[in-house]
């Protein structure tokens, strides 16, 4: 390395040692630009600032015997008034905790000492004064949620402001954050509601030496902050009917839960039709018996869910409950009649209740309702809607045109036009014994009024359920 290099290697460290010595001796001259809090008052070797507001500070705190320990009271019997306040700054959901809630609030606090008082004509008209909390008196608080809940103190609070007046008044503020336990307390179903509860108090004094009152003015909290929750309700009240006074903040916040109860709700609409599906079929097929017994299935499953859930997790579903009772009810009439139907359906004739003949043969005379109760089931066998698997001329097959190779045409042309006068006589339905159909014919009509009813009796308790 030359002379020259090491002149030049010196010349580009100099001016940033240079600028780190200012910032520290700037540091360490001005330590309340850093925490942002007023730093304590030094009796002993004395304070940089304003002459008459060190003076006035040094007459107040140095060598007149006061003690920040000390309540700020001439008599011991005294009590403090103190008023206290709170601002609502932030609420957050604590992660992986649905009960927890983290709010930020600034607390406000005034009260009078009896010994920080000075004649403002005499210190150069001085007003106020800002000091540190540390050297005078201010409560030791601590803040609890419920009952079971941990206690925590106020010493990770910032942001701490104390503004001292010429007649004792004593203006306090900090910024804190503490942990809420929640409850629940549900008012209408689709929708979350927690209260919170939240007790600030001193442990150090009792009724008798300290009472709280609160600020007489409209406090503000953020709404924007809570996510996925916004708060709703904001009160404060002051206790100091107990041990030791508190100040108590009740914060109720409410979301919406659309992945709960809504899931719920579509799984309803689905059990609701696949329940009308299901007359749609006739009562001798095994689609019918598979789709009646897994809506049965579901229906146990999740009523039972949702009775649960509106004991343990929300009030508010317990509407909800009774809408999949109705319908388990419901889906268990079709049950036993499809049991009925099989037990019917096995033996030679239908032997059916007179009363249901009857109904059967009023119902099929009466022409209004008659196009109606004549709606086919839906043939699960049918090639439109199942596909069979075998040749099309097989599937196919024309049982009239095989019939003319085998006889005469003219037989033929008589047998058509007397299948003919039977469709006919179908068609009129007076002469129709319901004692000679077949019990899945016999049954359509009884499914199609059974489809109405289900269909009325879903409408009802759906408006009941939402209009409630």
């Amino acid at each position: 390395m030359t002379m020259s290099q090491r002149h030049r290697q010196p010349s580009n460290w100099i001016p940033l040692t240079s600028l780190a010595a200012v910032v520290v001796l700037l540091l360490a001259s001005c330590p309340e630009a850093v925490s942002g809090v007023t730093s304590r008052f030094d009796c002993d070797n004395g304070n940089k600032g304003n002459a008459t507001e060190i003076a006035l500070k040094s007459a107040l705190l140095c060598g007149t015997g006061y003690s920040p320990r000390q309540r700020p009271v001439k008599n011991v019997q005294d009590r403090v008034a103190m008023y206290i306040g709170a601002d609502v700054m932030n609420v957050e959901l604590i992660k992986n905790s649905n009960v927890k809630l983290e709010v930020t609030v600034e607390l406000s606090m005034q009260w009078y000492d009896a010994y920080l008082h000075w004649n403002k004509k005499e210190h150069d008209k001085i007003h106020t004064l800002t000091v540190s909390d540390e050297d005078i008196w201010t409560p030791k608080l601590s803040a609890k949620s419920l009952l079971k809940s941990r206690v925590q103190g106020l010493g990770s609070c910032y942001q701490t402001k104390c503004h001292l007046s010429s007649d004792g008044e004593v203006i306090y503020s900090m910024v804190c954050t503490f942990e809420i336990d929640c409850l629940d307390d549900s008012g209408h179903w689709a929708f979350e509601t927690k209260g919170c509860p939240l007790r600030i108090f001193t442990p150090e004094y009792d009724i008798n030496q300290l009472s709280l009152f609160h600020f007489q003015r409209r406090l503000s909290y953020s709404v924007a902050g809570v996510m996925p929750y916004k708060i709703i309700s904001f009160q404060m009240a002051i206790v100091n009917n107990t041990v030791n006074p508190e100040f108590r903040m009740d914060i109720v916040v409410e979301r919406m839960i659309g992945p709960h109860l809504v899931v719920f709700l579509v799984f309803i609409i689905v059990l609701i039709a696949l329940n009308l599906l299901i007359t749609w079929f006739r009562v001798d097929t095994s689609v019918r018996g598979v789709m009646t017994v897994t809506s049965l299935a579901l229906h146990v499953v999740y009523t039972a869910i949702l009775f649960w859930y509106s004991n343990t997790k929300m009030e508010p579903a317990l509407g909800m409950a009774n809408l999949m009772l109705g319908s388990l009810l419901i889906t268990a009439g079709l049950a036993g009649q499809l049991a009925y139907s099989s037990k019917m359906a096995k033996k030679e004739s239908i032997s059916a209740p007179r009363i249901l003949q009857l109904i059967h043969r009023t119902i099929t005379k009466n022409a209004a309702v008659k196009p109606f109760v004549k709606l086919s089931y839906i043939s699960w066998d049918n090639p439109l809607v199942k596909p069979t698997m075998e040749p099309v001329d097989t599937g196919m097959t024309n049982h009239v045109a095989a019939s003319v190779t085998q006889s005469d045409p003219q037989d033929t042309i008589e047998n058509n036009e007397i299948s003919d006068d039977d469709d006919e006589e179908d068609d009129v339905g007076e002469e129709t014994d319901p004692a000679k159909l077949q019990w899945a014919v016999f049954m359509q009509p009884f499914d199609r009024i059974a489809f109405c009813g289900i269909a009325i009796v879903y409408v009802v308790m759906l408006l009941v359920l939402f209009l409630a």
